[in-house]
């Protein structure tokens, strides 16, 4: 293990440092890490970078860590050799500069003043295009830079990201001209590619206070209204709308996933599984899923000779990456990380570039995969957590569903009523609104898992990029953990779709056994039916043949004139009279109440002597009632599209 020995600078005269912790090596000596301000908060609204120097010892069993502190404005004037010229007490073997947010703004003036100090040439930009830099960075090109800044055509803040990329490069710029018409020739290089850009998108979290407060801030901003104070306010107003070099802030988990439908519109606000669990736990201390952006150039040192001088230069590492929202500290801190990786001399220790690179790339892929909220809790487990609760609410549906089937199938047994069968199945037991609800839950989380496998795809893209580049144990290691991640999270999307396949086959059960159960009650209530319709039969022949029965019965005891002789007749005459006559009228009336036939023939019959009696008649219904027949005989040789119904015109009419 290394032995770091760290020391703290500024403008100020620092303060005596104290010592803040004593760790034990794995050879058993004790290393003493001492405090320093490099994780200290920012105490005004000024934002600052930092500025780490590395001297490794000729045996690489140690280094010494100087570090500074200077503000934006200072370090974009000046640059970082100005301000760590003479700070470090052995000359610097490696130097970290890094930007607490991703401002493309400061990233061009930086390399600027790299390039000045580096005495790297810049040439002019022969372009004249309105908004085009006057210089050609190196470090810039257009493939490096420009080409990759994505929503810079929207106003919409969370399409702006770089697009992922580990590229190598070299400072040796032989010609790029914007207005060619290859831009596939522009920005040429010639020389060692030992250089490289790398732009990463991570998982990370923040909290839904904090992230609330940017929103409204942001709101305000573009509303042009009056801002509440905070930290950031002055940072996001200068650089949130700059003009070609903006803010990138950070983006929740959907915003990074739906960038392209974002362009011209906010997207809506998703109800993570994050959210609603750490609210669970403490509304105030609930959490999103957001994705940030590591930014890494490397550079490599050497002596740089203008004519007759000659300066060496460590090799330079610039990253940009957010901290927490109005610099607020927490564990989950990338930057605070790695900083006690460094002062504590942990595993994997620090000998070359690489292992630094390797260092800040493992952190910034690996804070989400953290132990953060409890001590026994992990991100990933809530959502394995989350889908164990539809899985479970699921299978005590389904429990509920099977009682209920065997109740049913116990009432359909003992042939009970419809109205007990129709309670039945109108009972919670049967619906599917628990199983559409679970439905509901499972889809957003397999979304969710969906967005994190894109991350993590896009993270390894890179780091396996960056691994052909830098072939250091480091650097493996480091692709090795992410390909491991994103393993797990594939591991724990596989169980997601198995249970939304469970919960599709439990509502397809659930559909075909309401269907079987309304199939079955259908058949018992027609039966039913059949039932009371042989009942009514019975009671419309009684009817039938009972009705003339005492209609005859009841004329021949009217008490009328005319009928005084009613009681002269014997009971042989009376019934010779009414039977028969009764009985006509009763096969009468039960053949036309039976045959289908005969009512349309005798209709048809009724029909033709009302159509000859009109016909008859001086009258223009006469006239309408033959137009009406040479119609049906016209028109029964037509197709139904020349109907004159249909048409609404008169066939006469169209004949002249």
């Amino acid at each position: 293990m290394t032995s770091p020995t760290s020391s703290s600078s500024s403008n100020e005269p620092s303060s005596s440092l104290q010592p803040r912790d004593s760790i034990s090596a794995a050879s058993g000596s004790t290393i003493v890490v001492e405090r320093n301000d490099a994780c200290k908060a920012d105490e005004t609204s000024k934002k600052h970078a930092v500025i780490l120097d590395i001297s490794l010892s000729s045996t690489g069993s140690s280094y010494d860590m100087t570090f500074k502190k200077p503000s934006i404005d200072e370090l974009l004037h000046r640059g970082p050799a100005a301000i760590m010229n003479g700070a470090a007490h052995r000359k610097p073997s490696i130097r970290w500069v890094h930007l607490r947010s991703n401002v493309m703004f400061w990233v061009e003036q930086l390399m600027d003043r790299v390039c000045e100090e580096r005495r790297i040439q810049v040439p002019d930009n022969p372009s004249k295009r309105p908004g085009s830099p006057t210089r050609l960075n190196p470090m810039l090109r257009k493939d490096l830079w420009y080409h990759l800044f994505h929503g810079k055509a929207s106003d919409q803040i969370q399409t702006r990201f770089m697009g992922p990329a580990c590229t190598p490069f070299s400072v040796d710029v032989e010609d790029e001209q914007s207005d060619s018409s290859s831009e596939a020739d522009a920005g040429a290089t010639r020389g060692p590619r030992n250089n490289l850009v790398m732009y990463m998108p991570y998982l990370n979290w923040e909290s839904v206070k904090a992230w609330d407060e940017r929103q409204q801030l942001i709101g305000d901003i573009n509303g042009k209204r009056s801002c509440r104070p905070q930290a950031d306010t002055e940072f996001v107003r200068d650089y949130l709308h700059h003009n070609t070099s903006p803010l990138h802030d950070r983006r929740t988990l959907h915003q990074a996933y739906y960038h392209d439908f974002g362009m011209t519109r906010p997207l809506p606000d998703y109800d993570q599984v994050m959210h609603r669990f750490t609210a669970k736990l403490d509304e105030g201390e609930a959490k999103l899923v957001i994705v940030d952006q590591l930014w890494l150039w490397v550079i490599k040192g050497g002596t740089f000779t203008d004519g007759d001088s000659a300066e060496a230069h460590p090799d330079l590492v610039v990253t940009a990456f957010p901290q927490r929202f109005n610099g607020e500290y927490n564990s989950a801190d990338i930057y605070h990380g790695i900083i006690q990786h460094l002062e504590r001399g942990l595993e994997p220790s620090l000998r070359t570039i690489n292992d630094l690179v390797a260092l800040i790339v493992e952190h910034c892929t690996g804070v989400f995969f953290q132990r953060q909220l409890e001590s026994d809790k992990w991100f990933m487990e809530f959502f394995a957590a989350a889908i164990g609760l539809v899985r479970d609410d699921k299978t005590a549906a389904f429990n509920k569903f099977c009682v209920a089937v065997q109740e049913l199938e116990r009432l359909q047994a003992r042939q009970a009523s419809l109205i007990e069968l129709s309670r039945k199945l109108e009972s919670s037991d049967f619906s599917i609104a628990l199983e559409t609800g679970l439905f509901k839950e499972i889809k957003d989380i397999i979304d969710e898992l969906g967005c994190i496998d894109y991350i993590l795809a896009r993270q390894e893209d890179v780091v396996k990029s960056l691994t052909r580049t830098y072939r250091s144990r480091a650097v493996k290691n480091v692709s090795e953990m992410v390909s491991e991640r994103k393993e797990s999270w594939k591991r724990i999307a596989e169980t997601a779709q198995v249970a939304y396949n469970e919960i599709q086959a439990q509502m397809d059960i659930k559909q075909k056994q309401s269907s079987l159960a309304e199939a079955r009650s259908n058949r018992y209530q027609a039966e039913d039916s059949a039932r009371h319709g042989r009942i009514m039969l019975l009671f419309t022949v009684v009817t039938i043949i009972f009705l003339p029965l005492s209609f005859m019965a009841t004329w021949f005891g009217m008490n009328v004139k005319g009928l005084e002789d009613n009681s002269q007749l014997n009971l042989a005459l009376i019934a010779a009279i009414i039977f028969p006559v009764s009985v006509v009228i009763a096969i009468v009336a039960l053949a036309f109440a039976f045959s289908e036939r005969l009512r349309d023939r005798t209709a048809g019959i009724i029909e033709k002597i009302l159509d000859t009696l009109l016909a008859c008649l001086p009258v223009h219904g006469s006239e309408s009632a033959a137009r009406r027949r040479r119609s049906q005989v016209r028109d029964m040789g037509r197709p139904p599209r020349w109907d004159v119904r249909i048409r609404g015109t008169d066939p006469d009419m169209e004949m002249q």
